[in-house]
């Protein structure tokens, strides 16, 4: 078996080579069980500090390419062309994937090679590693992901090539794109399979994706979901809307705030 790892990277200095070793630890394992793995870097141009720790893990990779590109979709698309992999995901430089749980993944896949998605639990990690909580998610179907909760677990979770040829490449969001290629994925009938084990450590923090452009996420969630037509009147448009409230009050409390420390100085 051989799978594919694709890294979008761009200006993550304090956490890449945290998950360069990650993956290095990793290949090592599945060289045990007879595992290829094959890992593919796309750096947008990043400051010189990262491609000082790219230099340092060359051998690493079995493809770079360092160039500006349009975003993460763009880099992780360059990858789904590029890899060879009989399954394939991606890792962000600030993840890690679980060295136990991806195994447990393989030898699942090994017995059933016709499972198109294969997804688990995630340890969410702060800045400094330390566990914030353990995520632990539902089985996901069409009809849950569009009326009643958008999470999903993308770190660590894998995909067959084959099928995933037939869905084409991530569409241009920038928060979005992991929701709307699962969805899509599962309105194609894809085979899919839940493992109750840890696959992934995500890291969340303040200035993360995920913790600085929330509304942004919010929003692409609500269009894309739209597009797949959720009911207006699910759970799902009642927990988006909730949270999109929640963030524009927040948001226009603390500019109130900052007004008024303007007007004092």
């Amino acid at each position: 078996m051989k799978i594919s790892i694709i890294v979008p990277s761009y200006n993550q200095s304090d956490f890449i080579e945290y998950t360069f070793q990650n993956l290095a630890a990793l290949k090592e394992e599945l060289y045990k069980v007879d595992v290829d793995l094959e890992i593919l870097l796309f750096d947008s141009c990043s400051v010189e500090e990262v491609q000082f720790i790219i230099k340092k893990y060359s051998k690493l990779f079995d493809y770079i390419e360092i160039k500006k590109d349009k975003g993460q979709y763009d880099a992780i698309n360059k990858g789904i062309l590029k890899l060879t992999g009989d399954y394939w995901t991606w890792l962000n430089t600030d993840d890690l994937i679980n060295i136990n749980g991806c195994t447990k993944i393989l030898n699942i896949l090994k017995k059933n090679p016709d499972i198109d998605y294969i997804y688990g639990n995630t340890l969410i990690i702060d800045n400094k590693g330390n566990i914030i909580k353990e995520y632990i998610v539902n089985k996901l179907t069409f009809n849950s992901l569009l009326n009643k909760s958008s999470t999903i677990v993308q770190p660590g979770s894998f995909f067959r090539t084959g099928f995933t040829k037939t869905l084409g490449l991530l569409k241009a969001y920038d928060c979005g794109l992991d929701y709307e290629y699962v969805l899509r994925l599962f309105s194609k009938n894809s085979n899919t399979y839940r493992i109750n084990e840890i696959v992934s450590h995500f890291r969340y923090y303040p200035t993360s994706k995920s913790g600085s452009l929330e509304l942004k996420f919010v929003n692409q969630q609500l269009m894309i979901s739209k597009y797949y037509k959720r009911s207006f009147f699910s759970n799902l448009t009642y927990q988006l809307y909730k949270r999109k409230f929640k963030i524009l009050l927040k948001d226009n409390l603390l500019n109130k705030k900052n007004s008024i420390k303007l007007t004092i100085n």
